[in-house]
C-alpha cells in the first residue's frame, strides 16, 4: 500500500483552505488515520465565507486502499454527468437594460435545465443513482410527496414510468380547477392522491400509512434512509413499494450530486485548482449538502452558497446533520470508508437569505417581469420562486466581492414548468 500525503489549500489571503478544512475531516482508505494539527472552521461575514483557523498547514496521512470513488462505479439514470454550462455578464440595473451591464463581472450558469425536457433539473440529480439502486432491489412501486406544482413529483413519476415502475403522488391540498404545468406531468406519468392539509403536516406518517396500504405487508415497504441491502420483500408477495422523502431528501440521492461535482471538477470544465462558488436555490437543501458532501469527499477549494427558501438556517443545517449522518452509515460498509464530520455545519456550505424574504411560494410585484427580462437577453428561463432567487445571489457575488474570492456558478435548478402554475394565481403578472 502506498501512503500519501495532502496538503490544504488556501481560501483568500488570511484563511486557510477549503481542503485543509475538508481533508481533517475525511480520510480516502478502509485503515485510515489522522494526523491533524490546528482547528479550522467556517464563519460568516457580511454574507460572504471566510475559514478562520489556528494554521493553514493540515498534513494528512493514509493509506490508499479501494478509495471512495468506487461508490461511483454503479448503474445511473443519466447516461453522462456532463452539463452545458452558460456564461452570464453580471449587471446592477435592471435585466433587459444594457446600462446596468458590468464589464468583466461575470458568472457560469450550469445548465441541468436543458438535462430533460420534464425532469431536467436538480430533481434529475438526485434521482440519477436512487432510481436504478430501487429498480436494482425489485422495487415495483414508488410512494411519495409535495405541493401541486411540484417538480419533485413529476420527475419521480417520469422517471418511475420510464424505469418500469409505478410512482404513487401524493399532493399537498386540493385538486386544481385546471390541472397545468408539473400537476398535470404528475397526473399523466404518475397516480395522484390529494391529501388534506391537516394531515399532509405529518409528512412521514402520511407517506408510511400511504406505503402500508399500498404494500399489504410492512416487509414489502423499502424506507430508504435504512439499508436497502438487508430489505426483503413477504414470500408471494410481488409488490415492493419504496418510499421517497418529500424533494428527494434522502442519502441516496447525494450521489447524484457527487457525480456531478466530479464532473465539474475535470480540467475540461473548472479544473480542481481554482477557489469556486456554487450558488443553489434550496427547498429541501438535499442539493445543496450533496454537492459539498462531494466538494469534501474530492477535497475541492470550493464553496457552496444555498439560497434559503423554505426552512431558517437552523432547519437546513439540522437537515445537513440528518443527510450527512446517513450517507456516512448507508456508505460505510462498502469497499470504501470515509471519516466525514460529524456536524453539516462543518461541510463548506453557506446559507444565506435570498434578498428579499418572504413566505415560501409568494412572488413579488415585478418578480415576473424580471424573469422576462432575463429570458429576453440570455435565453435562460427562470422562475421567481426558485431559480430567480438563486441568479440574484450570483449576480450579486459575481461584482460585490474580490477577484480572490473565486469564480461564481450558479447551478440552474429546473422547474421552468411551475411557470404554468404561477400564471394560474398571478394572471396580472404575466
Amino acid at each position: 500500500m502506498r501512503k500519501l500525503a495532502m496538503q490544504g489549500r488556501v481560501w483568500g489571503s488570511s484563511a486557510a483552505a477549503t481542503a485543509a478544512l475538508i481533508v481533517p475531516l475525511l480520510c480516502r482508505g478502509r485503515q485510515a488515520r489522522r494526523l491533524v494539527s490546528g482547528r479550522v472552521s467556517w464563519r460568516q461575514r457580511d454574507g460572504v465565507c471566510g475559514v478562520s483557523a489556528s494554521q493553514e498547514r493540515t498534513l494528512v496521512e493514509f493509506e490508499e486502499v479501494n478509495g471512495w470513488p468506487q461508490i461511483l462505479d454503479r448503474s445511473w439514470l443519466l447516461p453522462s454527468a456532463a452539463t452545458k454550462t452558460t456564461e452570464v455578464v453580471g449587471r446592477e440595473g435592471d435585466w433587459g437594460s444594457v446600462e446596468g451591464e458590468l464589464p468583466g463581472s461575470c458568472f457560469h450558469v450550469i445548465r441541468d435545465d436543458l438535462l430533460h425536457p420534464i425532469m431536467g433539473g436538480n430533481k434529475l440529480r438526485k434521482l440519477d443513482a436512487l432510481i436504478p439502486l430501487l429498480q436494482a432491489r425489485g422495487v415495483t412501486d414508488v410512494v411519495t410527496c409535495g405541493g401541486c406544482q411540484s417538480a419533485h413529483t413529476a420527475a419521480v413519476a417520469v422517471a418511475c414510468a420510464e424505469m418500469g415502475m409505478k410512482a404513487h403522488l401524493l399532493l399537498r391540498g386540493e385538486r386544481p380547477a385546471i390541472p397545468t404545468g408539473y400537476n398535470l406531468v404528475a397526473g399523466m406519468y404518475g397516480y395522484v392522491t390529494y391529501i388534506p392539509r391537516s394531515e399532509y403536516a405529518d409528512r412521514q406518517t402520511m407517506l408510511q400509512k400511504y406505503a402500508m396500504q399500498l404494500a399489504g405487508d410492512p416487509s414489502c415497504v423499502i424506507l430508504l434512509n435504512s439499508k436497502l441491502l438487508t430489505e426483503s420483500s413477504a414470500p408471494g408477495n410481488s409488490k415492493r413499494v419504496a418510499i421517497l422523502n418529500e424533494g428527494a431528501g434522502d442519502c441516496h440521492a447525494i450521489l447524484g450530486l457527487i457525480r456531478l461535482v466530479n464532473y465539474l471538477s475535470q480540467p475540461s470544465r473548472f479544473g480542481n485548482q481554482e477557489r469556486l462558488r456554487i450558488v443553489v436555490d434550496c427547498g429541501t437543501g438535499t442539493t445543496a449538502i450533496g454537492l459539498a458532501i462531494g466538494i469534501a469527499l474530492n477535497g475541492l477549494p470550493w464553496q457552496v452558497v444555498g439560497v434559503m427558501l423554505a426552512d431558517t438556517q437552523e432547519g437546513y443545517e439540522k437537515q445537513a446533520d440528518r443527510l450527512l449522518s446517513e450517507f456516512s452509515q448507508e456508505y460505510s460498509a462498502h469497499t470504501w470508508e470515509v471519516d466525514l464530520c460529524q456536524k453539516g455545519s462543518s461541510l463548506p456550505i453557506l446559507w444565506r437569505e435570498r434578498f428579499q424574504p418572504r413566505k415560501f411560494g409568494r412572488i413579488l410585484p415585478g418578480e415576473v417581469q424580471t424573469c422576462q427580462g432575463i429570458a429576453r437577453e440570455t435565453g435562460i428561463l427562470l422562475d421567481p420562486i426558485y431559480t430567480l432567487a438563486g441568479w440574484e445571489v450570483a449576480n450579486k457575488l459575481c461584482h460585490g466581492t474580490g477577484a480572490g474570492d473565486g469564480e461564481v456558478v450558479l447551478l440552474h435548478t429546473g422547474g421552468t414548468l411551475g411557470l404554468f402554475g404561477l400564471a394560474q394565481r398571478y394572471p396580472l403578472q404575466f
